[in-house]
């Protein structure tokens, strides 16, 4: 077929108006253009640094009973040499980590509160031998199968006031010994006061805990660690630092995934959702933010990597610091397979064995642990 000069212009012209308006093809190289996604980044990562684990001891009365595993079970008669070989054990095998989360057992300190600041200054030697830093929680308002330890709704509301000062004068005790410690980046004033319960019913002791620590340390770096959503975050940011929500990512991937993937990535994508809208309040705030616990477990290990890799992959894009929940086997609840006691929802959620090996599977982490 002929072309009379005419309709070869007429019809180049056509065939380039055409390419040029195709949203498949690159103007410039005709290749197929690339959709981008556009990820919401912290602006303050004064504390992106922060990759590390929530450490529980893995050792307890030994007695297979409701005490095993509760946080006066680990610290009536703490174990220094257990807990330095725990810690050095995931340093080992995790060397990039730097940070690890710890809860402190305001039971033990009523009853021996000498021995307690004792060995909790051992355990910060520990930390500080092994190069890491702290975040430590204060008070526990969460509650598992044994339960560590803490307060409950119904207990709290009826404390007294002398009662109520006891917790303040803990935390002086604490703080007048380190508060000013270098090798503590944070403190926890109480883990999940939001766990189904009204967000105002521990708000105003939390705030007089707060004010009181600022008072005395005004430097001190706070946070309250929270499990009910970007509300709770709202709700806690005027006292914290640090924003500390635990967006854990519960779903595991179907093993039809292949065949039907629309329902799973859903569920990725409304996790990301979520983790965008915490990224856009911090921003609005001008707050970092470290999710103090993540890591939903499972008791088959390839499923909880899958959950872990969701997880991680998202905070470590919006530049947000993590402590995975938690470094080791542990009789605490849900830190231990069905053998070793009674398992929850959460499944198991250790990342080291009880003979000190990795967790199969599990050597991904490191990956995630690199600083960029």
């Amino acid at each position: 077929m002929q072309f009379t000069k005419r309709e070869f212009l007429k019809t180049s012209a056509a065939i380039g108006t055409s390419l040029a308006a195709s949203p498949f093809l690159n103007a410039q190289n005709n290749e197929p253009e690339k959709k981008t996604e556009t990820i919401p980044q912290l602006k303050n990562t004064s504390f992106s640094w922060v990759r590390g684990f929530n450490y529980q001891p893995g050792y307890g009365y030994e007695s297979g009973g409701y005490e095993n595993g509760t946080g006066w079970s680990i610290w009536r008669d703490l174990k220094i040499n257990i807990i330095e070989h725990e810690l050095s054990r995931g340093k080992e095998l995790f060397p990039d980590m730097t940070a690890v989360r710890l809860w402190l057992p305001y039971n033990v300190y009523l009853v021996q509160p000498k021995k307690f600041l004792e060995d909790f200054s051992k355990f910060m030697d520990v930390v500080g031998k092994l190069k890491l830093r702290a975040m430590i929680v204060l008070f526990n308002a969460w509650h598992g199968i044994p339960d560590f330890g803490g307060f409950y709704q119904g207990s709290f509301q009826s404390l007294t006031k002398e009662q109520l000062d006891l917790t303040f004068k803990f935390v002086d005790d604490i703080l007048d010994r380190h508060g000013e410690d270098e090798r503590i980046y944070a403190w926890d004033l109480c883990n999940e006061p939001d766990l189904r319960v009204s967000l105002d019913l521990y708000y105003p002791w939390l705030k007089q805990l707060h004010d009181r620590i600022k008072s005395r340390k005004e430097k001190t770096v706070l946070t309250i660690s929270n499990c009910a959503g970007l509300k709770a975050v709202k709700k806690y940011e005027p006292l914290s630092d640090i924003l500390g929500p635990h967006p854990y990512f519960s779903h595991s991937k179907p093993d039809n995934y292949n065949q039907n993937p629309k329902d799973y990535d859903d569920k990725v994508a409304s996790y990301k959702n979520n983790l965008d809208s915490y990224v856009k309040f911090a921003n609005e705030v001008n707050k970092p933010i470290v999710v103090t616990e993540i890591g939903w477990g499972d008791l088959i290990d390839a499923k909880r990597i899958d959950k872990l890799q969701v997880e991680l992959s998202s905070v470590n894009e919006r530049k947000i610091g993590w402590m995975i929940h938690a470094l080791c086997h542990s009789p605490v609840a849900d830190l231990h397979r069905p053998e070793y006691g009674p398992v929850q929802g959460p499944g198991y959620m250790a990342c080291i064995e009880p003979d000190g090996s990795l967790r199969p599977e599990h050597e991904i982490i490191r990956n995630f642990l690199k600083q960029e």
